[in-house]
């Protein structure tokens, strides 16, 4: 019988991952380096974190995206979140444009001769690649970055008006 290891920093729980979103928190690598900054997403599948670091105004930060197997420790600097950092959408906007963009992507992927499926909220090559809301070119989340550059670029060239 095996055994399923506990995951001791995100404890297998999507709704703990999602609640760091927005926090102040200081993640320790395996490198022995600290990074600091806001969570802006976690993947729940590959549980990889993106964290906006060096902040110098709203529009001027760096990201950096920390794989699971990297992480060492998460401590949670603040339990406040920001608020407008978030930039949540209302409900109806989340209605109208989720469905119609999700689509629209899958669509166009599928169009490339590439096999993509729906999980969710998520759209999935493989188990290779996700590809989370709002499902543009930087939303995609891969631990293969020849992988993860190709399909970004294909992201990349849908055009605005295609449907």
């Amino acid at each position: 019988m095996a055994m399923v290891q506990e995951d001791p920093i995100f404890q297998n729980n999507p709704i703990y991952m999602k609640s760091l979103i927005g926090k102040s928190v200081e993640i320790k690598t395996v490198d022995n380096k600290a990074h600091s900054g806001l969570v802006y997403v976690i993947d729940p599948i590959f549980k990889t974190v993106v964290l906006h670091t060096n902040w110098k105004s709203d529009d001027d930060y760096e990201t950096v995206i920390i794989l699971k197997h990297a992480i060492v420790t998460l401590e949670v600097l603040s339990e406040e979140k920001n608020e407008n950092y978030l930039g949540e959408l209302s409900i109806p906007q989340l209605e109208c444009t989720k469905p119609n963009r999700k689509s629209i992507v899958k669509k166009w992927i599928k169009s490339m001769m590439i096999d993509v499926k729906e999980s969710g909220d998520y759209l999935k090559i493989d188990d290779y690649l996700v590809i989370i809301p709002p499902y543009r070119a930087d939303n995609c989340i891969c631990n293969n970055t020849i992988i993860l550059e190709r399909i970004q670029k294909i992201l990349n060239e849908m055009p605005e008006d295609y449907s």
